[in-house]
């Protein structure tokens, strides 16, 4: 028996003792053997691991030959359809995906793929089984032959604009690599309903018996919220459907991040701070700045002031004496505004700008006559 030493989902080692080892447990419960002796001499040791770092309860077992089949015994109850349909109809109404395009990866015979053709969607289904394949295109489904990490892009171009998943990533032998394909096959913010089985309700209810050859992963909803968000996932949801006994995330394709609004911002806060300045240098003013942070520096270094500035104060006693980054100005303590006027100071403290502005006019009224402060992303022009 080949027991694996790193978790599934984040890949960090084991730590410590197994929580559990269940000797002489099936191999498998699918496939059933046809010969009898064949059958009493298969068993397995199952050794139950939970990742100290994620926290997911997982089996270190190899997963079982057919993990990238589906095969749903109970998918024959139209009681279990029904309730089934009443999940695909909310996530379609949530994220108003009628006539979008959706795949359920991990497909069957096209049992579920067939209830959401009824729901005014374009449905797909990927299934990795020929003779299941071939069940489903009999009765007219659209589906291909696959498994999400064996697939480096959509089949056919198609921009899937939201993919289900049902009892199926417990099987995957690494499920973070499951979740990374399957998010390539999504357009742009495409979305994901993925429902796995929910493990805690299943310890309240069947105690040890939970645990089977098949099953590598046992989700809880925060493992799950985290091996989705570990893996290119945005998560919109997480909730316990107790009619189908399974936990169910919504998620969305993690995009970039937008810089766009504060790329507009910043060009805003730099133009109105070089037209302060310039303004003020025009009317013979003398400027100093106020602070001596990471803000103030990339200040400075953005808007390219440092020439018509004639120093920096800061109140903080181990940067007096030194000297900006980039622009090279000195930084002097406050009292250096008294040492060598000017007329004008711009606060860069966005945190103490009326604390500082208190000071300065108290301290300085005949000397400073201008203040200026950068606060909220934008220059404030308050004296």
């Amino acid at each position: 028996m080949t027991l694996k030493k790193k978790c599934r989902a984040c890949r960090n080692s084991f730590v410590g003792k197994s929580l559990l080892q269940l000797a002489g447990m099936p191999p498998a419960v699918q496939n059933l053997p046809v010969d009898k002796g064949k059958a009493v001499a298969s068993s397995v040791v199952l050794d139950v691991r939970q990742c100290s770092f994620c926290g997911l309860v997982q089996l270190s077992n190899d997963p079982v030959p057919y993990y990238k089949d589906v095969i749903r015994a109970g998918s024959i109850s139209p009681s279990m359809k029904a309730r089934q349909r009443d999940a695909f109809k909310a996530f379609i109404n949530r994220f108003s995906l009628k006539g979008k395009n959706i795949l359920e990866i991990g497909s069957g015979r096209g049992e579920y793929l067939s209830i959401l053709g009824e729901l005014d969607v374009r449905a797909f289904g990927m299934e990795n089984n020929p003779g299941f394949n071939k069940i489903a295109k009999d009765a007219g489904l659209k589906l291909f032959a696959g498994y999400p990490t064996d697939l480096p892009k959509p089949p056919d171009a198609i921009a899937f604009d939201a993919f289900i998943s049902i009892n199926f990533l417990e099987h995957a032998p690494d499920p973070g690599d499951f979740l990374r394909s399957s998010a390539r096959l999504l357009c742009k913010n495409g979305v994901g309903m993925l429902s796995v089985p929910d493990f805690e309700s299943e310890l309240r209810d069947n105690g040890l018996f939970s645990f089977i050859s098949d099953h590598l992963s046992y989700f809880s909803s925060d493992s799950l919220r985290h091996v989705l968000s570990a893996n290119g996932f945005e998560v919109i949801d997480v909730f316990r459907n107790e009619k189908l006994n399974v936990v169910t995330a919504y998620c969305k394709k993690r995009g970039g991040c937008d810089l766009s609004a504060p790329r507009r911002q910043s060009q805003e806060s730099l133009g109105a701070i070089n037209s302060y300045v310039d303004g003020r240098l025009k009317q013979g003013g003398r400027i100093a700045l106020w602070g001596a942070s990471h803000l103030a520096f990339s200040i400075i270094a953005a808007s390219k002031i440092g020439d018509k500035i004639a120093y920096i104060v800061d109140s903080a006693p181990f940067k007096q004496g030194r000297f900006s980054p980039a622009s090279g100005l000195k930084i002097h303590p406050p009292r250096h505004l008294a040492e060598d006027p000017v007329d004008t100071v711009i606060i860069l403290c966005p945190e103490y700008s009326a604390e500082i502005a208190g000071g300065i006019k108290k301290k300085y009224p005949r000397i400073v006559r201008h203040i200026a402060t950068f606060a909220d992303g934008r220059l404030k022009i308050i004296q």
